[in-house]
């Protein structure tokens, strides 16, 4: 399908060369005025004559011999350029004596071939460089959307690898519940269900609505206070009420993160809070807790591997226009804060939708 874009291109090309074109022409003229005593505009139309005469031919032939190599098309036109600009330099100079004939003329035909070189020159060049420009473009928008179905690829593998991890110590600990407390194994198992259920639906989806995102997050949150009891309070705060998708494996892992080096290695354990807004044109997730906090010499301690890949992904996913940012808090613990441009995400929406 052509686009009105598309359509309008050759029109504004074309009104583009003629502006330059007559610019040129003026200047032409200015020179040409010093040679030849006789009126400015005279000049000016001349020149004129051979430079609309080189635009509008070439311009004509494009349209009506779209196949036609490019070299022989040049060379029409500047055939067509020269003699339509030399007829109408006869028009106007064969009221003067040292013009009459069309043999006087010779001066200004190679002054003519001269400046009509130079313009086919001057928009041969500029035709290339934007050639060149738009085959760039088209090159980096490619490797840009091969590198996101490469990104969520890679999503979906890690998904499949981290979910049986989790899933066999949630039946681990459901095992030894059993024994100990039936209804927080009963409890913990229809938790399980959920999270199972929800991650089925999604695993095969590129993306996940942020609704679905704050399913699961309680889901394995509930199963995370099951285990570690009073220790872990949780709160999930979703302000947004437009429907948004985001990618998988974002904000899962920065609440995974503040459980296993803030909350379960403190000995009275603590709070994790998780909440969505939109911020100006930003959207925003920040999970914050009261754990042991970024100086933690705990065992638990991470190497930061998690935090890299969101960071590469978000690089790679949103063209280095969405963060991650870690601080930590003056009361102890960290926040996470992940920003992404809503035009970026929505436009993410709109290729996976």
């Amino acid at each position: 399908m052509v686009t009105i874009n598309e359509q309008k291109e050759p029109t504004f090309r074309l009104l583009k060369s003629v502006s330059i074109t007559t610019l040129f022409c003026v200047v032409i003229a200015m020179v040409t005025s010093n040679l030849w005593s006789s009126p400015f505009y005279e000049h000016v139309f001349i020149s004129l004559g051979y430079g609309y005469s080189a635009v509008f031919s070439s311009y004509a032939l494009e349209t009506l011999f779209p196949l036609l190599k490019k070299a022989y098309s040049t060379f029409l036109a500047m055939v067509l350029s020269i003699g339509l600009g030399t007829l109408h330099a006869f028009i106007w100079l064969k009221k003067y004596d040292d013009f009459a004939t069309l043999e006087a003329l010779k001066p200004v035909v190679l002054l003519g071939l001269i400046f009509t070189a130079i313009c086919f020159y001057y928009f041969h060049s500029n035709e290339q460089k934007l050639l060149a420009e738009q085959e760039l473009e088209v090159t980096k928008r490619k490797q840009s959307e091969q590198e996101k179905a490469l990104v969520l690829s890679q999503l979906s593998q890690l998904q499949s690898q981290t979910e049986p991890h989790f899933l066999f110590n949630t039946l681990a600990n459901i095992s030894a519940l059993i024994e100990l407390d039936s209804n927080k194994a009963k409890l913990m198992l229809e938790k399980l269900t959920d999270l199972l259920r929800g991650t089925l639906q999604t695993s095969r989806k590129p993306l996940i609505s942020l609704e679905q995102e704050t399913e699961l997050l309680s889901a394995y949150l509930a199963i995370q206070q099951i285990r570690l009891g009073d220790r872990l309070n949780y709160d999930i705060d979703n302000q947004l009420t437009d429907s948004l998708s985001l990618p998988p494996l974002l904000i899962q892992p920065l609440v995974e993160n503040a459980i296993t080096h803030g909350i379960e290695p403190k000995a009275n354990g603590g709070q994790i809070k998780v909440q969505f807004k939109q911020f100006g044109g930003t959207f925003k997730s920040t999970i914050s807790d009261n754990g042991l906090g970024l100086n933690s010499t705990s065992s638990t301690a991470g190497n930061g591997m998690s935090l890299n890949n969101i960071k590469q992904r978000l690089h790679d996913l949103f063209e280095g226009k969405a963060s991650l940012t870690i601080a930590e808090n003056k009361q102890g613990g960290v926040t996470a804060e992940l920003s992404i441009p809503m035009e970026c995400l929505e436009l993410l929406n709109k290729e996976y939708s």
